[in-house]
C-alpha cells in the first residue's frame, strides 16, 4: 500500500483508480475509503507503519485508506488532505 505524501502522488492515484477529477461517485470504480487513527495532525506519524499505542490508547494520526475492489491501494493523512483543499502547495 502506497502512502500518499504529495499532491502529484494523489493525482497519479486518481488516474490509476479511474475516478473523476472531482472524485464524484468513486463507487462506480469500486473505490472505498476507511478512516483510521485518532490524532488530527500531520506531523508524520500515520499509516500502517506508524500505528502506535501506549497503555491501550492509540496515538496514530488520522488517515484514510483507499481500496479498490476490496484491496487497499493507498493511504493519505487527513490533515494533509485538508491543507491541500485549502490551498496549501507542496514545497
Amino acid at each position: 500500500m502506497k502512502l500518499i505524501k504529495t499532491q502529484d502522488e494523489l493525482v497519479e492515484l486518481a488516474e490509476r483508480l479511474g475516478v473523476r477529477s472531482d472524485w464524484h461517485e468513486p463507487d462506480e470504480q469500486a473505490v472505498t475509503a476507511t478512516a483510521h487513527g485518532v490524532s488530527f495532525d500531520n506531523a508524520g506519524f500515520w499509516g500502517e507503519p506508524f500505528r502506535s499505542s501506549y497503555d491501550g490508547k492509540e496515538f496514530t494520526e488520522l488517515y484514510v485508506t483507499l481500496s479498490q475492489d476490496g484491496e487497499e491501494v493507498a493511504a493519505v493523512n487527513l490533515a494533509t488532505l485538508f491543507a491541500w483543499a485549502t490551498g496549501y502547495r507542496d514545497e
